[in-house]
C-alpha cells in the first residue's frame, strides 16, 4: 500500500483525539462546584444563580431577616429549567441517597409545605418574594429531576447563623442525562471518524498499487504456471 492513505488516517486520528479531549473537558465542567462562602443577606434581599454546572451560587445564606418580606432575584445561567425551592422542614438536611419519589414527597408534601418555590426556564433573571418564617435554618433545592443528586442544594438561615457543620459537598455525583447524551454522541463520532479514515485509506492505497506487469512480472493466464521474472533465467534441466 502506498502512503496516500496516511494523511487521511492522520486527520481521522487528530479529529478523534480532539473529540476525546472535548468529552473529558465536558465531564470536568459538569462536576458540581465545591462549598462556597456564606452570603449574609441581612438586608432582606437574596440574589442567587443557577449555574450551568448544576449548582447554586452562592449556595448558603444566613442572617436573613425572620418574619419579614424577602425579595428574591433568581438568575438562570443557561437555558435549563431550575427551581429555587425552600423546603418546609426546619433544621433538616435531605439525605443524598434519597430516591426521586421520596424526594418529591418530602419537598411537596402537604405537611409541611415548601416555604417558597420559584421556577425559571430561560437565561435571565426571575424576580419574586416571600414571607420568611421565624428563626431557624432550612435547606433549599432544585426540584427538576436529577438536579438535587447533581449537587443543586444549599442552606438558608433566618435570624441566625448557619450551623458550622452544614456544607455543600462537591462530591462526584453523576453529571446528568444531558451530558451522557453529549458524550455518547462524541464517542459515536470518534468511531465513525476512525472507520472512515481506515476505509478511505484502504481505497486510496489500492488505487496506487503497482500492477504486476508494471513490475516486470506478466500476469499469468488462468491455469498456467507463473512466468519467470525479468531477472530470472530459464529453468535448469
Amino acid at each position: 500500500m502506498s502512503q496516500g492513505g496516511y494523511p487521511v488516517r492522520a486527520v481521522a486520528v487528530a479529529i478523534s483525539l480532539g473529540l476525546i479531549v472535548a468529552a473529558l473537558a465536558g465531564v470536568a465542567l459538569a462536576r458540581p462546584a465545591g462549598a462556597q462562602s456564606v452570603k449574609v443577606a441581612a438586608s432582606g434581599t437574596i440574589d442567587i444563580t443557577a449555574t450551568s454546572t448544576f449548582s447554586y451560587q452562592p449556595n448558603s445564606f444566613e442572617q436573613v431577616p425572620a418574619n419579614s418580606t424577602i425579595s428574591v432575584s433568581f438568575t438562570d445561567a443557561a437555558s435549563i429549567p431550575h427551581t429555587f425551592t425552600i423546603i418546609g422542614r426546619e433544621g433538616y438536611q435531605i439525605p443524598s441517597s434519597i430516591s426521586e419519589t421520596d424526594f418529591n414527597n418530602l419537598v411537596f408534601g402537604k405537611s409541611p409545605a415548601p416555604i417558597y418555590n420559584l421556577n425559571i426556564s430561560n437565561t435571565g433573571s426571575q424576580p419574586g418574594s416571600f414571607t420568611s418564617p421565624a428563626q431557624g435554618w432550612y435547606e433549599f433545592v432544585c426540584t427538576e429531576p436529577g438536579h438535587f443528586q447533581d449537587g443543586m442544594y444549599g442552606f438558608i438561615a433566618f435570624g441566625m447563623n448557619l450551623p458550622a457543620n452544614l456544607t455543600v459537598s462537591s462530591g462526584t455525583p453523576g453529571p446528568g442525562a444531558a451530558l451522557f447524551i453529549i458524550i455518547g454522541t462524541i464517542v459515536s463520532l470518534v468511531v465513525i471518524a476512525l472507520v472512515l479514515g481506515f476505509v478511505v485509506g484502504r481505497r486510496k492505497g489500492a488505487m496506487h498499487e503497482m500492477p504486476p506487469e508494471r513490475l516486470g512480472y506478466p500476469e499469468p493466464a488462468t491455469g498456467e504456471a507463473p512466468l519467470p521474472g525479468p531477472s530470472e533465467g530459464p529453468p535448469h534441466p
